[in-house]
């Protein structure tokens, strides 16, 4: 395998499990450098996420990578965001991105009149909280797991109004593997 590889490359043709942690952990540092999280294919994210076992998405999540990672996922969200059904309404979500050193990695996202917004800032009262670990909320994302099934075995926890949560996988389209 060469020194450097392309985080697309990673999901398209490298299977993660031949790998060490400090490899994985390193290719992600090396295609998230300076903002590279526009040019990584979500449906090749998906497919690494997918091809990935606990342990080193653990590891992944566990790393200084995790933030860039984060950074990437909610970065780009509203590329995802379909207005099919939006509201005039400001629908807001609190994400809880738990197992930081911190405690949790905290995102806002406001969605109204087909827009979708999103904020480090938690900074107006939530319709739903939604509150993960890393793993989780990386299988979640690349569509490698269910939100309901998560939810029903206590890996996700909601506060708030749980139907909408269950509605807010309708509201993305998400990529997956």
């Amino acid at each position: 395998m060469p020194e450097k590889i392309d985080v697309n490359e990673l999901g398209r043709t490298v299977d993660p499990k031949s790998l060490s942690d400090d490899e994985l952990v390193g290719a992600l540092r090396d295609g998230l450098a300076d903002g590279g999280g526009k040019d990584i294919d979500p449906s090749l994210f998906a497919r690494l996420v997918k091809s990935t076992g606990k342990g080193q998405l653990e590891a992944v999540m566990a790393s200084d990578v995790r933030r860039p990672v984060l950074d990437a996922i909610f970065g780009r969200m509203a590329e995802f965001y379909s207005s099919k059904g939006s509201s005039a309404k400001r629908q807001v979500v609190h994400w809880h991105v738990t197992g930081a050193p911190s405690g949790s990695d905290d995102f806002q996202t406001v969605m109204q009149h087909g827009r979708c917004e999103v904020s480090e800032t938690l900074s107006e009262e939530p319709r739903t909280e939604l509150s993960m670990d890393g793993v989780q909320f990386l299988k979640v994302v690349t569509n490698n797991a269910s939100p309901v099934t998560l939810f029903m075995t206590r890996k996700l926890k909601v506060s708030g109004d749980v139907g909408f949560a269950t509605a807010l996988q309708k509201m993305f389209t998400i990529p997956s593997a």
